[in-house]
């Protein structure tokens, strides 16, 4: 459980909307945008790193599913553009 709480540790700490100065947004909508962010940038690094490790490095679908806990068919639709 060790990765995975240090992963959540990175995402309580990041605070972009939370501490930007002047922002006229409350602090409820300040940590949801910050976990907006923190999603649209994991899932692209998730669809390039996907795309680029099945194109270019000889790693099947099956396994890129296999890491993303997804089934094979999900890989395919959601990362072979």
């Amino acid at each position: 459980m060790y990765a995975e709480t240090a992963a959540r540790d990175h995402v309580v700490a990041f605070r972009w909307w939370v501490d930007r100065p002047g922002a006229e947004v409350s602090l409820a909508e300040a940590e949801l945008r910050d976990l907006a962010i923190l999603r649209d940038a994991i899932e692209d690094a998730i669809t390039r790193h996907a795309r680029e490790v099945a194109t270019f490095e000889g790693v099947s679908w099956t396994a890129v599913a296999a890491a993303l806990s997804i089934t094979p068919e999900s890989a395919r639709r959601r990362y072979d553009a």
